[in-house]
């Protein structure tokens, strides 16, 4: 069990009043389950993670263990403190989470010096049942990650791998670089997946991935094969609706274009805002052209 294909980061659906919709998540993974997928990611930036409480965080760990019994399960368990990060991590681990993904505190971004960072990694790490994956991404955090942290903790026993997610591939390549070879390296930015496959990374944890997931994994596969052209042409198809659903709309737009696959999406939860109507077309062209170049 590893990041070695492509793993979506579930969104979790709400309900029009903003309460938890388990039975819409459970739905989706009944689905997605069949697809290809490496496995499943619970609590990560495109499951609102931020947004909700740890009873419901604890809830959707144990849904998703229960709907893929014996598929690679990673749980987002990061938060602002280290005894909270490690409280969390024990607890998802509990719930049958094979890895956690631990975010970088960024609240006080000023203060997360590479020695602050590498302390926190270390110490949830030593305190982890499960293995530990590394998650930077500045555009939730706005704090850039440090380009030597990954080694200095690739060495602990229990720190496998990063997801790195801010499409820089220079950045990526160089991580890649200076890690051991078994260090799992995957990349979080759907546009620029075909470019970290050709400089390392092992694979993708792609929201897009929750609305055309058999696309992704396609691109990884083609990739894989070394068919290189067709795996150029699906990122061709790929890149303008993974825009459109993360630095275009967000959340929101990722839900609605996986109600428009059929899917349940569902409601935001405020303070994130609904999709505009007038954004709906933009998303439902966009879908329609990325589900064409697998048909």
């Amino acid at each position: 069990m590893s990041l070695g294909g492509v793993v979506p980061p579930l969104v979790t659906p709400f309900r029009p009043d903003g309460s938890l919709d388990l039975a819409a998540f459970e739905d989706n993974l009944a689905f997605l389950k069949g697809t290809g997928l490496a496995g499943f990611l619970v609590l990560g930036s495109n499951g609102e993670a931020a947004g909700l409480e740890e009873s419901e965080k604890l809830d959707l760990v144990a849904a998703a263990r229960r709907a893929v019994p014996g598929r690679f399960l990673l749980a987002g368990t990061g938060t602002e403190s280290t005894l909270g990060t490690v409280a969390l991590t024990r607890k998802a681990a509990d719930l049958g989470a094979d890895a956690a993904l631990v975010l970088t505190p960024h609240f006080y971004r000023g203060r997360m010096s590479e020695e602050a960072l590498r302390r926190h990694f270390v110490a949830v790490a030593d305190a982890s049942p499960v293995p530990i994956y590394l998650y930077s991404v500045p555009a939730f955090t706005g704090l850039a990650w440090p380009p030597g942290l990954a080694a200095s903790l690739a060495g602990h026993p229990r720190i496998v791998g990063m997801k790195e997610s801010s499409g820089d591939v220079g950045l990526l390549g160089h991580i890649v670089d200076t890690v051991p070879a078994d260090f799992e390296v995957a990349c979080g930015n759907a546009p620029a997946f075909y470019p970290a496959l050709c400089a390392g990374a092992t694979g993708g944890v792609l929201a897009v991935a929750n609305c055309v997931p058999r696309l992704v994994v396609a691109l990884h596969g083609a990739f894989v094969a070394g068919d290189h052209a067709r795996a150029r042409l699906l990122q061709h198809a790929l890149t303008p609706l993974a825009t459109a659903v993360t630095t275009g709309w967000g959340v929101a737009g990722l839900k609605s274009a996986m109600d428009l696959a059929g899917l349940r999406g569902g409601a935001v939860r405020a303070p994130l805002l609904p999709l505009p109507d007038s954004a709906r077309q933009e998303i439902r062209q966009r879908l329609e052209q990325a589900q064409a170049a697998v048909r």
